[in-house]
């Protein structure tokens, strides 16, 4: 149902707001058909509300700070809760992604709410060799037959679900993976791939070793990432070999990234 374009503008912001917030999610288009207002419009207010911190535009919409799913997210969100926000996407991605693995080979994989979805499309691939940091993929990898897990030391940051720290980096040392599997908290063109969460900058720091360990380097996301700009880098986006994501990551941008190296794979087309 259409709302009457003809109120003021502060009270649309309002009603923008809260529809944001009881969706988790609107798009330019949704909101534009609903208040009968040109999409450019919905931008320019998306734009005001993002300035105010009430809500974190993503391209084509915008996404709702309060449940979690802001710039603050994974500082304030548990791994567990962030597994299952775009579940469709991941699902998507980690078959995508299981899909470049071959039996017999060594995988490097990292924590996140984007590899467990990997671990579940893995289906009877034998003989894998799996080094990894993540504390919420031990069960589903340790009773695998086809799996010899290695998991690397360090302390438990139970938030994250991952181990972190010196003895995490230097275990990395000791194994050489052909294939290296890391999901992210944003990536873009000019400032590469990154982490959100900088009171925790180990988090970060074994990502970075991570990347300088790799072989070949697969980056497993969702659209909603991209031009996210985080505080922590971790690479360029030339390190990068293949980004695994969605059909909403805008044409364009697969273009750039492109361009700058990396095989753009789409997960779900």
């Amino acid at each position: 149902m259409k709302r009457n374009k003809l109120v003021f503008r502060e009270e649309r912001l309002s009603q923008i707001h809260q529809l944001i917030q009881t969706n988790t999610s609107m798009t330019v288009a949704e909101l534009a058909e609903l208040f009968d207002i040109s999409e450019s419009t919905v931008r320019l207010d998306l734009a005001e509300l993002e300035k105010k911190d009430l809500i974190t535009r993503t391209h084509g919409g915008a996404i709702s700070k309060q449940n979690g799913i802001g710039s603050s997210y994974v500082q304030s969100v548990s791994i567990q809760k962030r597994v299952n926000y775009l579940k469709e996407e991941k699902d998507a991605i980690g078959r995508k992604a299981a899909s470049l693995i071959n039996d017999g080979d060594t995988i490097l994989i990292d924590g996140g709410s984007t590899t467990p979805y990997v671990i579940k499309h893995l289906g009877a691939k034998k003989n894998l060799t799996i080094i990894t940091n993540s504390l919420l993929l031990i069960q589903d990898l340790i009773n695998n037959p086809n799996i010899n897990l290695f998991i690397l030391g360090g302390l438990a940051f139970s938030k994250h679900g991952v181990t972190v720290g010196d003895l995490t980096n230097n275990s990395l040392s000791y194994f050489y993976p052909n294939k290296t599997i890391i999901g992210i908290d944003g990536f873009s063109v000019e400032r590469g791939i990154m982490a959100a969460d900088a009171a925790v900058p180990a988090v970060a720091a074994v990502k970075a070793e991570m990347v300088r360990t790799s072989n070949q380097l697969i980056i497993v996301s969702d659209h909603t990432k991209y031009n996210k700009i985080c505080p922590m880098p971790i690479a360029p986006i030339e390190a990068v070999d293949i980004l695994v994501t969605d059909s909403k990551l805008p044409q364009k941008a697969r273009q750039a990234i492109s361009a700058k190296g990396p095989k753009v794979l789409i997960a779900d087309e």
